[in-house]
């Protein structure tokens, strides 16, 4: 909940609209890129948060603490999936401490909300710092693990993140009337940087597949070495491999041995002979 909801309704509409519009941009990316697990996370995010900003717009008719209430449940909930997203997008699998770590971050979140009847400041410092975690986090741990071979997808998403953290938790506590709305387009524009650095993330995956790719058809591709006798490649080095490993090493193929007909003729007679009166005249 930020301290300016109150003079922001009429804009919070237009953001859900924005945020939806996101979170099928990252369906349809899910759906290009498939196999990469973080668009999915994402778009399922920027869904939550887009939820959030329509409840918190007051175009449903709730009393006006259930819709501030529910908006942040989803904006949470959605901050939640982008990180997560972001966890997995690095290569991370799920273990017990991230649901503790999960758990623990849950509770002080439940304990902050009855806290705004009274301490209303001490409760929203709790709700930003609870947000800017989660940026911080992801923004890092994008920076940390991300090959500086994304390095625009990797600056743009986790510095942009970092940064949405920062505002949470320091900008949001300013009340300047006058640049209210300048200050959440900042907000917004911070959460839209990050979106677009994940797509650049995914595009950068995706062209650094294609170029190992293309390095190991290159590999490949023209005169090969090989020993008239038993068959065996030389490379580079002038070192001499076994054909089926030296293209599997090299290739995505993968071998699966038998044997002809000549070879078996000739090294399994009876099974060949067995195998001819079976086959159907």
């Amino acid at each position: 909940m930020t301290f300016f909801f109150d003079v922001l309704n009429s804009a919070y509409l237009g953001y859900s609209a924005v945020f939806v519009c996101l979170g099928f941009g990252f369906l349809f990316l899910r759906k290009a890129a498939s196999g990469e697990v973080g668009p999915g996370y994402w778009s399922v995010s920027f869904f939550l948060n887009s939820a959030g900003f329509l409840f918190q717009s007051g175009s449903i008719p709730l009393v006006p603490w259930q819709y501030y209430l529910i908006g942040d449940v989803l904006h949470m909930l959605g901050f939640l999936a982008l990180v997560c997203g972001a966890y997995r997008f690095t290569g991370n699998n799920y273990t017990r401490w991230n649901f503790y770590a999960l758990a623990g971050w849950s509770l002080v979140w439940i304990v902050s909300i009855p806290l705004f009847i009274h301490h209303r400041y001490l409760a929203g410092f709790l709700l930003k710092a609870l947000r800017s975690l989660l940026f911080f986090w992801a923004g890092f741990m994008i920076l940390k693990h991300i090959p500086t071979k994304s390095l625009a997808g990797r600056r743009l998403s986790g510095y942009s993140l970092i940064a949405w953290g920062v505002y949470d938790l320091v900008f949001a506590f300013f009340r300047v009337p006058a640049l209210i709305h300048l200050a959440f387009g900042f907000l917004v524009g911070f959460q839209i940087m990050a979106a677009l650095g994940m797509v650049v993330l995914v595009v950068d995956r995706m062209r650094i597949r294609v170029e190992q790719s293309e390095n190991r058809a290159k590999r490949l591709e023209g005169l090969l070495p090989i020993c008239f006798f038993c068959k065996k490649i030389k490379d580079e080095h002038d070192n001499w491999h076994v054909m089926e490993k030296y293209i599997m090493e090299r290739s995505d193929t993968e071998f699966s041995h038998g044997f002809c007909p000549e070879c078996a003729k000739k090294h399994y007679p009876d099974y060949y002979e067995e195998s001819e009166h079976k086959k159907p005249t």
